[in-house]
């Protein structure tokens, strides 16, 4: 990334990490409880507030076409219904 204030891949993959066991509370330990045999790891860019706005303000983006979540880290539309209490908020 060319911003230096944004957090390295490296340091996003650490925190995931070590916060695995929230989200997965089966996992108490990931380094123990887990047989890692390689780790595929991407980022997607998203934005609480998209870049791209509609042409008219009578039109309401949903899901993927909100920018809100991207359809390939979050599940567009399905994800965005299953976690609107959280986002909602952000």
């Amino acid at each position: 990334d060319a911003s230096p204030d944004r957090p390295s891949l490296t340091t996003l993959m650490d925190d995931y990490w070590e916060q695995l066991p929230i989200y997965q509370p089966s996992i108490s330990d990931p380094e123990t409880d887990l047989d890692v045999q390689r780790v595929l790891f991407a980022y997607f860019p998203t934005f609480k507030d998209s870049p791209l706005q509609p042409q008219w303000s009578r039109l309401l983006a949903v899901g993927d076409a909100s920018g809100i979540q991207s359809p390939l880290s979050f599940g567009g539309f399905g994800a965005l219904t299953r976690h609107l209490e959280r986002i909602s908020t952000a």
